[in-house]
C-alpha cells in the first residue's frame, strides 16, 4: 500500500490546486444529480421540515406585520410530537419567506445551494485548521459521493450535521494546539464552539452524545494541560461555550416542553424508537396500531389520543407503550436486531436514491441515472468504510497531531455508532459520520505508509507538555479501540 500511496501522491498537483479542481468536480456532480431530485415531493420526515419552515416563515411575517403569531400553527407544525429538531426548518425558512408556495424544483434547488454553502464554509474552516490536504479530502469524501450529493438536495439534516461536526472537530484540534502551548482559549473561540455544537444538535438530535463526549474531552484536556490563571480562564471559557449552547437550545426546549406538557431537552423519539425497533410491533399500541398510517406515526397518533382521554402527557403515554412492547424482549433478539441495524447503517449508502423521486416515478433516463448513482456510490464508499472500520482497531502514533485526530475521530465515531443500538438504522444515518470516515480512513492509510516506509518509528521529538499529552493519549486510543472490539464481539456472542 505504501508504494501505491507514494506514487499517487507524487503525481497529484499541489493541495491548493487540487482543492479547486475537486470543488469544480463537486459542482459538476451536483448539476448532474439535481435532475434526479428536482421533481421529487417531500419524502416522509421531509414533510415535517417543510411544514416547520412554512410555520416559521409565517411567524416572521406576523412579527414584521406587528400581528399576533399563530401559536396553534407553531405547536402543530414546529413542535408536533417533539420528534424533530427545528434545524432544517430554520434552514428552509428564508425560502418560504420569499416564496410561500415554493415548488418542488425550487425547494430542491434551494436545499442544494444551502448544502453547497455549508460545504464551502466547512472546506475553508478545515483548510485553515487542518490544512489543505484534509480540506481536499473532505471534498472527495463525502463531497464526490453521488448518494451524498443526492442527499444534499433533501431536507434531512444528517448530511449537514456531519459537515458541521467535522468543523467542530477541526476547531477542537486548533484549540488543543493552544492548550499545548500553555494558552487558554480566547472568548471568541469558546463562543464559536458553543455555536457550532448547537448548530450540529439542531440539525441532528442524535449527535447529543457526540457533543457531550467531545465537550468533556476538551474540558479535561484544558484542566490537565493548563495551570494557574490560564486554567481558570479555560474553565470560564468552557462555561461561556456551555452558556451559549444552552441559551440557544432553551427556546426549543421550553416551547416543546410547554406544548407537550413534559420535559423535552432535544426530542422525544427514544421510547417509540426502542419499541418499534426492538419490541413487538403488534403490541406497541397495547395491541395493534392503526394500520392506515405510517409505521412511526401510528403510535404517535395513538399516544396523542390516549393522552387527551386520560389527561396525561403524550410523552408519558409513549414511555408506557414502549415498556409494554419491550416487556418480552430477550437478549438474543435484541442483539440480532442490533446487527440488522448495523448492516442497514453501514451497507446501503445509496438507498435514498430510490425514495427521492417524482411521484409518478422516473423516466427511462432517470432510471439509468438512478442506477449510476447507486453503483458508483459503492465504488468510493466501500474503500473508505473498510479503512474506517479497520482504523477503529488500530492506533495512530506517527505524530502528536495524528494521535489527537485519531482520538477525536474514534471518540466521535463510537458515539455516533450508538444509533443502531437504539433505533432502526437507515441509509441516511451514516452521512452524519461520513466526514469522520474520511479522517479515520486517511489517518490509517498515512500511518500504514509511514510504518512500511521506515525501519524504525518516525516521530517528532516531543518535550514537556507535548510528551506528557502523547503518553496520556496512547492508553486512551487503545481503550477506545478495545471498546469497539469488545462491543462487536459481545454483540456477536449475544446473538448466538
Amino acid at each position: 500500500m505504501s508504494g501505491v500511496v507514494a506514487r499517487v501522491a507524487a503525481r497529484l498537483p499541489r493541495p491548493e490546486v487540487l482543492l479547486l479542481w475537486l470543488l469544480g468536480a463537486h459542482l459538476v456532480l451536483k448539476l448532474l444529480v439535481y435532475p434526479l431530485t428536482m421533481n421529487a415531493p417531500a419524502y416522509n420526515d421531509e414533510q415535517q421540515y417543510y411544514d416547520s419552515a412554512r410555520a416559521l416563515s409565517n411567524l416572521l411575517r406576523d412579527v414584521f406585520a406587528f400581528t399576533a403569531p399563530d401559536g396553534a400553527e407553531l405547536e402543530r407544525n414546529v413542535v408536533a410530537s417533539g420528534w424533530f429538531m427545528p434545524g432544517m426548518g430554520i434552514v428552509m425558512t428564508p425560502l418560504f419567506v420569499v416564496f410561500p408556495d415554493a415548488s418542488d424544483p425550487l425547494c430542491r434547488a434551494y436545499l442544494g445551494l444551502a448544502s453547497l454553502a455549508v460545504l464551502l464554509w466547512a472546506v475553508a474552516s478545515v483548510r485553515k485548521r487542518l490544512g489543505p490536504t484534509y480540506a481536499a479530502l473532505l471534498v472527495v469524501f463525502p463531497g464526490l459521493l453521488p448518494s451524498w450529493v443526492l442527499m444534499s438536495f433533501t431536507a434531512y439534516g444528517d448530511p449537514l450535521s456531519g459537515i458541521v461536526l467535522i468543523v467542530l472537530v477541526a476547531h477542537i484540534v486548533d484549540m488543543l494546539r493552544k492548550l499545548r502551548a500553555g494558552r487558554s482559549p480566547a472568548w471568541t473561540e469558546a463562543l464559536q464552539l458553543g455555536l457550532l455544537a448547537v448548530f450540529v444538535l439542531y440539525l441532528r438530535s442524535s449527535t447529543s452524545i457526540v457533543l457531550a463526549a467531545l465537550g468533556c474531552a476538551t474540558l479535561v484536556a484544558a484542566l490537565l494541560l493548563l495551570k494557574g490563571a490560564q486554567r481558570v480562564r479555560a474553565v470560564l471559557a468552557a462555561g461561556l461555550a456551555g452558556v451559549v449552547f444552552l441559551l440557544l437550545l432553551a427556546p426549543w426546549s421550553i416551547v416543546a416542553s410547554a406544548s407537550l406538557d413534559a420535559r423535552v431537552i432535544t426530542t422525544t423519539t427514544v421510547p417509540i424508537s426502542l419499541a418499534n425497533t426492538f419490541g413487538d410491533r403488534e403490541q406497541v399500541c397495547f395491541g395493534k396500531c392503526d394500520p392506515d398510517s405510517y409505521l412511526w406515526f401510528r403510535p404517535l397518533r395513538y399516544a396523542r389520543e390516549v393522552g387527551r382521554a386520560t389527561g396525561e402527557s403524550e410523552v408519558e403515554v409513549e414511555k408506557q407503550m414502549s415498556d409494554y412492547a419491550l416487556r418480552d424482549l430477550e437478549r438474543r433478539d435484541y442483539a440480532r436486531q442490533a446487527w440488522w441495524n448495523i448492516g442497514s447503517y453501514f451497507f446501503i449508502p445509496a438507498n435514498f436514491v430510490r425514495y427521492i423521486e417524482p411521484a409518478e416515478g422516473r423516466s427511462a433516463a432517470g432510471e439509468v441515472g438512478e442506477d449510476v448513482v447507486w453503483w458508483s456510490t459503492y465504488l468510493l464508499y466501500v474503500p473508505f468504510l473498510l479503512l474506517t472500520l479497520i482504523s477503529m482497531l488500530f492506533v495512530q502514533l506517527r505524530s502528536l497531531e495524528a494521535q489527537i485526530l485519531d482520538t477525536l475521530a474514534k471518540l466521535a465515531l463510537l458515539a455516533l455508532f450508538v444509533q443502531p443500538f437504539v433505533h432502526v438504522a437507515g441509509s441516511r444515518y451514516w452521512t452524519t459520520a461520513g466526514p469522520l470516515f474520511m479522517v479515520a480512513a486517511v489517518g490509517f492509510v498515512r500511518e500504514s505508509h509511514v510504518r512500511r516506509s521506515h525501519d524504525s518509528a518516525v516521530r517528532e521529538d516531543l518535550h514537556g507538555t507535548d510528551a506528557l499529552l502523547s503518553r496520556w493519549l496512547k492508553p486512551v486510543q487503545l481503550a477506545l479501540s478495545a471498546l469497539f472490539a469488545v462491543v462487536l464481539v459481545g454483540l456477536g456472542l449475544m446473538a448466538i
